[in-house]
């Protein structure tokens, strides 16, 4: 099944004191690649979630955004340094000697304000966090995003197969025209040469000799038959439509067909010494361009 690397899906899982929320974003990329931004909490859990996302994903940029609700009664605490505390309130007696307000009274509720507010003197700590407690509740929330990302990517997977398959039709069609028109080329290429051949040999009065027009004949036909670039191309076409029946990420190997789609189109028009029969080769090119457009958003 064709899959789009461009997608979105969100998860949630939420109880009394645990909640969580999980997007994930997917583009373009040649490769895997994986940005993730999670709260210090799920770091021991970093590992497990690449891999589960490597089980929904096998290419593009992944970008997840976490964010966590951790409320139970363990979840932090704030910490007194008492030994800083009384380290500040003896310096701020003796600031108040050096001074000469030796009378002011220190202890009282404004002292506690501002040693409250001194650096170090109040830390919060977060409380132990079970990781491997609250991993299959993180877990649920990501597979349902993940489930969501792929959902969204098969569709428009699908939508682009569609567009895949008409522009495949598209391109036979012109390489009929151009297998039906490649004979009457040549026709049309010895009609001219005899009738240039007469012209030329009348004044003269000689004969025009039949087995040395055949011979250019069969120059010219040798050097602009078509025949193998298009049974090659019809086979590429064969294997295009295979691919995108596959249940498998195709992305790469229909990138490197489609090189293929080009080779022989571009052989095609090079060999091509009539006008209507280049008109279709631009056609062909122009179709194989855009297949190779979206190609390059297929996983």
């Amino acid at each position: 099944m064709l899959r789009s690397m461009t997608g979105f899906g969100r998860g949630t899982y939420e109880e009394e004191n645990f909640s969580i929320t999980i997007e994930v974003k997917t583009v373009n990329h040649r490769y895997t690649e994986l940005a993730l931004r999670m709260p210090a909490l799920l770091n021991p859990v970093e590992d497990r979630i690449r891999k589960e996302i490597g089980k929904y994903i096998s290419r593009g940029r992944v970008d997840m955004y976490m964010t966590l609700s951790y409320t139970a009664p363990d979840a932090c605490r704030v910490v007194v340094d008492e030994n800083l505390a009384r380290s500040y309130h003896q310096a701020l007696l003796a600031l108040a000697g050096s001074i000469g307000a030796d009378r002011v009274q220190l202890g009282d509720r404004s002292e506690l304000l501002y040693l409250a507010k001194t650096p170090n003197v109040l830390t919060v700590q977060q409380g132990q966090f079970d990781t491997d407690a609250y991993w299959p509740k993180v877990q649920q929330a990501l597979d349902q995003a993940l489930t969501a990302l792929v959902a969204m990517r098969t569709t428009e997977g699908e939508n682009i197969k569609g567009d895949f398959l008409h522009r495949a039709d598209l391109i036979e069609e012109y390489l009929a025209q151009i297998e039906a028109r490649s004979p009457q080329v040549t026709e049309a290429y010895e009609q001219r040469l005899q009738e240039r051949l007469t012209a030329l040999l009348e004044d003269k009065k000689i004969a025009l000799d039949p087995d040395r027009v055949l011979q250019e004949v069969a120059i010219f036909a040798d050097r602009t038959s078509i025949t193998e670039e298009c049974v090659r191309l019809h086979s590429h076409l064969r294997q295009f439509r295979e691919m995108l029946q596959s249940d498998v990420p195709v992305g790469r190997k229909l990138d490197f067909l489609i090189q293929e789609f080009n080779r022989e189109a571009n052989t095609i028009a090079s060999k091509c010494s009539d006008f209507a029969l280049a008109q279709v080769c631009v056609n062909v090119k122009a179709e194989i361009e855009k297949i190779r457009e979206q190609v390059q958003n297929i996983e």
